[in-house]
């Protein structure tokens, strides 16, 4: 039976002050040292080691506006990409309420690009089994960095508008084993909104 890997709470993600100065601290260091490790679970937030959020304020000269308009950023979460903390927040609901176990299931990921990327990494993160399913026309960068998260990708007709093509192999998958699989929709799971 594989351990649970388990990360911050959606209050410490929120808040992330409120993570054990000691694994924050670690995790922290952990970002470049070793992108890999699980700690690293404890980075998907939108704030930095000094609590500062991730944002930037566009000038007026650019927007056109008097008001501000202001832009958060996530290519400083794990996979350079929010959607890391989505996949995590679907994965942790399931965990805890005891829907899914790395030691039995397998995680399908059906995807475009950075909402598998960030299933692949989370998921491996956690020890699950993980598979993405993306069109095979999507750049190779993405297929090596999923695969380098050490995720299995399988590669469906298309290019990013063949979203069907992604969710009927995913159903083919989830028929051939209905035990053992379990698809983590982005559309239909609701940590997915949560994080958002």
């Amino acid at each position: 039976m594989k351990k649970f890997v388990l990360g911050p709470s959606f209050e410490e993600m929120l808040h992330p002050e409120k993570i054990d100065p000691k694994i924050r601290k670690k995790a922290w260091e952990m970002r470049t040292k070793d992108p890999l490790d699980p700690i690293n679970l404890f980075n998907i937030s939108w704030r930095n080691i000094d609590n500062e959020i991730y944002y930037v304020v566009l000038p007026k000269e650019l927007t056109g506006v008097d008001a501000n308009i202001i832009v958060l950023y996530g290519k400083e979460f794990p996979t350079g990409s929010h959607k890391v903390g989505a996949t995590y927040s679907i994965l942790m609901e399931k965990v805890l309420k005891g829907e899914i176990d790395p030691s039995y299931h397998t995680l399908v990921w059906p995807s475009t690009g950075n909402y598998g990327i960030g299933g692949a990494w989370v998921g491996c993160r956690m020890k699950f089994d993980t598979i993405v399913i993306l069109p095979e026309e999507m750049s190779q960068e993405r297929f090596d960095i999923i695969e380098g998260y050490g995720a299995r990708v399988i590669a469906t007709p298309g290019c990013e508008s063949n979203v069907k093509e992604i969710y009927d192999k995913a159903k083919e998958l989830k028929a051939e084993n209905p035990d053992k699989i379990r698809i983590l929709n982005q559309f239909s799971e609701f940590g997915n909104y949560r994080f958002h």
